[in-house]
C-alpha cells in the first residue's frame, strides 16, 4: 500500500482518533543507545545538560533507526532537579553512558519541611532551559513533516523524588495531607513546564509517571493522587499528550485513559486486552519489550514481536519503555522497518 501521510499527521490524527494510512511509528520514550552516541559523538551524561548536544542524539534516533518522531529529554529527573534534588551524573559501567541519572535518595523533604524544596522558573533554573533550547533546535533541525515530542515527568512522581520513594508511599497512607501539598507544588512545575514546550515547539507532550503504577499503589490511590494532577498538564495545553507509566497496569486503563488521548504501556500489559479495554476512544501506545526482545532477541524475534503487537491492536508501534542503551542498532532497525511494513494491517475506518 502507499504511504499518504506524513509522520506529523499521521501521529497527530492518531491522537484526535482520525483516520491513518497505516500506524505511526513514532517513539515516546528516550531513544538514547551506546551505538548511537558513537555514532554521532553526542554522549550521556554531556548530553543531559547540552541542547546540542541533546539534540543532536535525538535527532540520530531518526536519523539512523527511522523513528517517526525526535524526543527530548533523555532522563527522568530534570523537575526533581529543578525543585531541589542533587543528581549523581557518573555511575554505571560506562561512566554515564549506561545509565540516566539517579535522584540521590531520600529527597529534599524532611518531617513538616519543606525549606529544601525550590519553585523553580522552566526559562531560568535547573536543565528545563536546556530542554526547552533542544526543542527549538530540532523544529530548525527537522522538517514540520517530523513531529517533535517532549517529556514531563508526572507530578506525583515528581513529589515522591522530591521527598524520598519509601516514605512517601508510607505517606499517602498514613498522612495524605503532606504528600497531596507536594504533589500540588510539583504540578504547578510540570503544568508550567509542559507550557513552555508547547511554547518552543513540541507537536506533542508525553507525560511519564513510572512511580504512579499498580507496582506501588492502588486504583483508588491512583485516582486521589495522580490522574486529576496529571490530567491538569493536557488542559492546560492545546497540543496532545501520551500517559506512559511503567508496570502491569491492567487495573489502571481506563483511568489513564481519562488523562491522555494516547497512553502507553509495559509489555507485562497485553495488547489485545488493552486496546478492549479502552475502545477506540483511546490511542494505544507500546508496546515492544525492550529488555527480553529488543536487548536480548535476535531480529527475527523483533519481527515476529512487531507483527504479533500489530495485530493485538496498537494504534503506534513504540517500546514498552525507554530503551536499554545496550540495545543494538539492527534490532530498533528491524522494529521500525517492520512496523511500518505491518502497520498498513490496522487502520481506522
Amino acid at each position: 500500500m502507499k504511504e499518504t501521510m506524513s509522520p506529523k499527521e499521521r501521529l497527530l490524527a492518531t491522537l484526535a482518533h482520525q483516520p491513518v494510512d497505516r500506524i505511526p511509528v513514532a517513539q515516546p520514550l528516550h531513544t538514547g543507545t551506546i551505538e548511537l552516541m558513537k555514532s554521532c559523538g553526542a554522549y550521556w551524561p554531556e548530553v543531559h545538560s547540552n541542547a546540542e548536544l541533546m539534540a543532536t542524539l535525538s535527532y540520530e534516533a531518526h536519523r539512523v533507526i527511522g523513528f517517526e518522531s525526535v524526543r527530548v529529554p533523555f532522563d527522568i529527573n530534570i523537575e526533581a532537579e529543578a525543585m531541589g534534588c542533587e543528581l549523581e551524573y557518573h555511575t554505571g559501567r560506562n561512566k554515564g553512558l549506561d545509565i540516566q541519572p539517579p535522584v540521590k535518595v531520600p529527597g529534599v523533604t524532611a518531617d513538616g519541611d519543606y525549606s529544601g524544596v525550590k519553585d523553580p522558573d522552566p526559562y531560568k533554573d535547573g536543565r528545563m532551559p536546556v530542554v526547552l533550547q533542544a526543542i527549538k533546535l530540532l523544529k530548525k533541525k527537522v522538517p514540520d513533516t517530523i513531529p517533535v515530542i517532549a517529556m514531563v515527568v508526572g507530578p506525583f512522581m515528581v513529589a515522591a523524588q522530591l521527598r524520598g520513594v519509601e516514605i512517601f508511599m508510607r505517606e499517602i497512607m498514613r498522612k495524605p495531607a503532606e504528600p497531596l501539598a507536594l504533589i500540588e507544588r510539583a504540578r504547578k512545575i510540570c503544568v508550567k513546564y509542559a507550557q513552555a514546550m508547547e511554547e518552543a515547539g513540541a507537536d506533542v507532550v508525553v507525560i511519564v509517571d513510572a512511580t504512579a503504577s499498580c507496582d506501588l499503589i492502588s486504583p483508588k490511590q491512583f485516582d486521589e493522587f495522580a490522574k486529576p494532577f496529571s490530567r491538569t498538564i493536557t488542559e492546560s495545553l492545546s497540543v496532545p499528550t501520551i500517559l506512559h507509566i511503567c508496570g502491569k497496569n491492567d487495573l489502571l486503563l481506563t483511568r489513564m485513559a481519562e488523562v491522555a488521548p494516547g497512553i502507553s504501556v509495559d509489555s507485562m500489559v497485553d495488547m489485545a486486552y488493552a486496546k478492549q479495554t479502552v475502545g477506540e476512544k483511546t490511542a494505544m501506545f507500546g508496546n515492544i519489550n525492550v529488555n527480553g526482545v529488543l536487548l536480548f532477541g535476535e531480529p527475527e524475534e523483533v519481527k515476529n514481536a512487531v507483527i504479533e503487537c500489530i495485530d493485538k491492536g496498537t494504534d503506534n508501534l513504540t517500546t514498552c519503555c525507554g530503551i536499554p542503551p545496550q540495545t543494538s542498532t539492527i534490532n530498533l532497525q528491524t522494529m521500525v522497518e517492520t512496523g511500518k511494513k505491518y502497520g498498513f494491517k490496522k487502520v481506522w475506518v
